[in-house]
């Protein structure tokens, strides 16, 4: 009964401190992607950037787009993903973005969905919010 009592208390506390690394800084969780926030934005891109991952194997590409009430951030995904899709982004073209609006390491976001540009549509997430390259893996 002890050795139950003593094993029960171990996964309790080891729940508790998996529970708080997927905390928020003020103790909230935080989601990747929250289906509540979704939005569509139309606009023009005004930048496209890529930015290299925590391990620096792959390159994530963030566009600044431009729309009527200002510029947002839209997250979009690995450029590997993007080169498999064989779609691009262009400063100057317009673009609609569906995706959820979010606080991102401090900033607010978008968390890109979906992106029409150029004449081609690029779905990044499935209709629950998971992104489409995480299933065969990152390359």
């Amino acid at each position: 009964m002890k050795n139950l009592l003593a094993f029960a208390a171990v996964l309790l506390i080891a729940g508790s401190v998996l529970a708080q690394g997927m905390q928020g800084g003020q103790g909230q969780r935080r989601p990747m992607y929250d289906q509540s926030a979704v939005v569509t934005i139309s606009g023009t891109i005004q930048k496209v950037e890529t930015m290299s991952g925590r391990m620096g194997n792959f390159h994530m590409v963030q566009l600044v787009v431009k729309d009527s009430s200002g510029t947002v951030t839209v997250n979009v995904g690995p450029s590997t993903y993007l080169d498999e899709q064989k779609i691009s982004f262009k400063e100057g073209d317009a673009a609609v973005v569906t995706g959820a609006r979010m606080q991102f390491r401090g900033n607010d976001v978008i968390m890109a969905a979906k992106i029409v540009t150029g004449g081609k549509t690029i779905t990044l997430r499935d209709d629950s919010g998971r992104p489409l390259w995480f299933r065969g893996g990152m390359k």
